[in-house]
């Protein structure tokens, strides 16, 4: 009796695991691609779809439906007609990679801080006049594009981006920066040309692992003297501002390879150049550098090529 049973236990076992097998066999097969290209296809299995690529599709609205994909970690849509976003989307805690960039956006949704795994934010080439301070919340951003917009300031907020290694605000109407940019120790790449910058945080020099720092076309008279504490720098470009010289600390960045400073008004380089034996390209064309100032510098950095003119 007792082995009856056993053996009419085991048969049952066998049967729940086929079942089993067979149900998994089907969502396998349901979600046989994770990505899809139009938000009702994505809708159709939304517990699958991790990538929904929506790029080019004149699209002039995203619905609040897209809420509904909870797997979601990347969004692409950009190259649309897109103005607003749907404060739904910030319901997207799994997403990791959003591009809104190429569309005519005016706003972000305010609570957009609420997407904690988001890495990287494109949103270049909109519309855009501000950031909402929420921004700050997006705490695991490392690539943040905000280039090509009409933003005349930046949020204090943006110093809580602890993570942020790649930051592009170039080509905005950016008249001063928030102090709080010099929290943000783990920027490698800064482009801040094209904007109206009258002046840098005085404690730039707390970005020790900047590696390219591009502030060309604004309107700046100095340079702060913490940047010879930007000990990994390796690209500087200074083009078209107005600085008539650059600071001694300038020296102390010893793996600098490259510097641009077309544009100015300089009339010498700081002798402090000479500790520089990493740098080996100087371009300053349109300067005021009397030919005396020229051979000095020349003589300092033998191994660097110089272009005056």
């Amino acid at each position: 009796m007792r082995l009856r049973r056993f053996i009419l236990l085991l048969v049952l076992g066998v049967a729940l695991q086929g079942l089993q097998g067979n149900t998994c066999l089907a969502q396998t097969a349901a979600c046989a691609t994770s990505a899809a290209f139009t938000l009702p296809e994505a809708l159709s299995r939304p517990n699958c779809i991790q990538e929904l690529n929506l790029r080019g599709q004149n699209l002039e609205l995203l619905p609040p439906t897209v809420a509904q994909l909870p797997r979601l970690r990347r969004l692409y849509a950009h190259e649309n007609h897109l103005r607003h976003l749907p404060e739904a989307l910030t319901q997207l805690d799994s997403l990791r990679v959003l591009f809104l960039n190429k569309n005519s956006l005016l706003d972000l949704p305010a609570g957009i801080g609420k997407l904690h795994r988001l890495g990287q934010l494109q949103i270049d080439q909109n519309s855009l006049t501000e950031l909402p301070p929420s921004i700050g919340g997006l705490d695991s951003m490392r690539y943040l594009v905000c280039a090509w917009n009409n933003f005349a300031s930046l949020p204090e907020q943006l110093g809580q981006l602890t993570q942020l290694q790649y930051f592009d605000t170039s080509h905005n109407q950016l008249l001063f920066l928030p102090a709080s940019l010099s929290y943000l120790h783990e920027l490698r790449y800064v482009y801040l040309n094209d904007n109206k910058l009258q002046n840098l945080p005085a404690q730039l020099g707390a970005l020790s692992k900047l590696q390219e720092l591009n502030v060309s076309n604004n309107q700046l008279e100095q340079l702060p003297a913490s940047i010879g504490n930007c000990q990994d720098l390796k690209v500087l470009i200074l083009s078209g501002n107005q600085l008539k010289s650059l600071p001694n600390s300038i020296g102390k960045l010893s793996k600098l390879e490259m510097l641009i400073a077309n544009d100015n008004q300089l009339t010498a380089l700081p002798r402090s150049l000479a500790k520089l034996k990493k740098l080996k390209t100087v371009i300053v064309k349109q300067n005021t550098f009397t030919p005396e100032a020229r051979r000095q510098a020349e003589a300092a950095l033998p191994g660097a090529k110089f272009y005056f003119q």
